[in-house]
C-alpha cells in the first residue's frame, strides 16, 4: 500500500513538475463540488517582502530584540485554499525559537497578511487535499505518528492538530499537493 501511495504521489509530481507554475488541478469527488488548488504565486519577491514586513513591524515586533540570526529565517508557500482566486500563504518557522518537541508555528496568512490560523505544535509536511469542506481545501498533517484531518470552520483552521482525532484514513490522497517537503516542494528559505 505504501509503495503504491509512493508511485501516485511521485507520479503526480512528475506530471505538475512538466506544466508551467501556474497549473490547475481540477478533480471532481462524489462529496464534494469540482475543486482546484493552484499553486506557486505571481511575484514571490513582493511576497517575500510583504511577509518580512509583516513578522518585523507587526507579528514579532515584540520578540525582534530577542530574536538570534537563527531564528530571523522562514519559508512560505501560496495557495487558494477557498478556491477565490487569491492564494492564501503559508509561513513556516523553523528555529528553537518557534518550534518544539511537538512541530513548529506555521501562520496561514490572507493576501492582506491577516493571520487566518496560527498552528502550534505543526509538523511538516503539509498536505493539501483536492477535497474541500466548508469551501476550503482539507489539510492533513501527521501527528504522533498519524494524520490529523485539519477542517476550515469558524473563519479558520484548527490551530493545535495534536488535540484533533486521527484522520479517518491512514494516508493523503494521491492527488494531494505537498507542502514544505524537502523531496517535493521547493520552498527557499527567508532571512528578516
Amino acid at each position: 500500500m505504501k509503495n503504491i501511495l509512493l508511485f501516485t504521489i511521485l507520479a503526480t509530481l512528475l506530471v505538475t513538475s512538466c506544466k508551467n507554475d501556474k497549473t490547475e488541478i481540477t478533480s471532481e469527488s462524489p462529496e464534494t463540488e469540482t475543486t482546484s488548488v493552484k499553486a506557486e504565486p505571481e511575484g514571490k519577491d513582493n511576497t517575500a517582502e510583504k511577509i518580512k514586513t509583516f513578522l518585523t513591524d507587526n507579528y514579532l515586533k515584540n520578540d525582534m530584540k530577542t530574536l538570534q540570526d537563527i531564528d530571523r529565517k522562514f519559508q512560505y508557500h501560496e495557495v487558494d485554499l477557498n478556491h477565490d482566486g487569491k492564494n492564501e500563504i503559508f509561513v513556516r518557522f523553523m528555529s528553537p525559537y518557534f518550534c518544539g518537541t511537538g512541530g513548529c508555528t506555521f501562520l496561514l496568512m490572507d493576501p492582506n497578511m491577516n493571520i487566518i490560523t496560527q498552528f502550534s505544535v505543526t509538523k511538516a509536511p503539509i498536505f493539501v487535499e483536492q477535497t474541500d469542506k466548508n469551501g476550503w481545501s482539507i489539510l492533513l498533517v501527521k501527528d504522533s505518528g498519524v494524520f490529523k484531518e485539519l477542517i476550515y470552520e469558524n473563519d479558520s483552521y484548527p490551530n493545535n492538530p495534536s488535540v484533533l482525532e486521527k484522520a479517518p484514513y491512514d494516508a493523503p490522497s494521491g492527488h494531494a499537493l505537498i507542502l514544505f517537503d524537502e523531496n517535493y516542494s521547493n520552498e527557499e528559505t527567508i532571512t528578516f
